[in-house]
């Protein structure tokens, strides 16, 4: 009867299996400098625009207010009582096609808006963040039959955008990114 052993030739097939599913792309959040421990009450500038996108800055900053309106560790409150000023600017917004019908006519199109951002202390305006960073999004959206199916379509893309932009700068200011 012969004996249930590993052979030699099966030990690097092992140690190739272990190192495959070690390396499955999960991994630990990278966390940034955290943030002093003092910090708990915040105030959101209203995000400034310099797009054509008229209500874009708005939605920006009623997304992130939403955030920290959520959030067990940060208060949102009135720029007098504030810890931390968050700062923001929509600095670009570009469209452009993904999908054509004809070279002429696209079926889907996309929106990419670039944000900057900075976190002051609201006592001696200092930057935390070390003048702050910016941000950039794109979301896609289908072409409408008319102009006003397709600016709705474009108007929800932004909105998403502002959202997961919303995100990503609370998850900053959690100290995680």
């Amino acid at each position: 009867m012969r004996s249930r052993t590993f052979s030699r030739t099966s030990i690097p097939f092992f140690l190739l299996l272990a190192v495959l599913l070690s390396s499955c792309g999960y991994h630990v959040a990278r966390r940034s400098p955290a943030l002093p421990s003092w910090i708990k009450s915040v105030y959101v500038e209203p995000f400034k625009n310099n797009s054509n996108e008229l209500l874009l800055g708005a939605w920006i900053t009623e997304a992130l207010r939403d955030e920290i309106l959520r959030s067990p560790r940060f208060t949102l409150t009135s720029k007098d009582k504030a810890q931390v000023i968050i700062r923001g600017k929509v600095e670009e917004v570009e469209s452009e096609g993904l999908s054509y019908v004809r070279y002429y006519r696209s079926v889907e199109r996309s929106v990419k808006v670039k944000v900057s951002f900075d976190l002051l202390d609201a006592r001696t305006r200092q930057s935390l963040w070390g003048g702050g960073g910016e941000l950039e999004r794109e979301e896609a959206f289908l072409v409408g039959e008319d102009i006003m199916k397709t600016e709705g379509y474009k108007e929800r893309a932004l909105r998403k955008v502002s959202t997961d932009l919303a995100e990503i700068l609370y998850h900053r200011l959690e100290g995680v990114y």
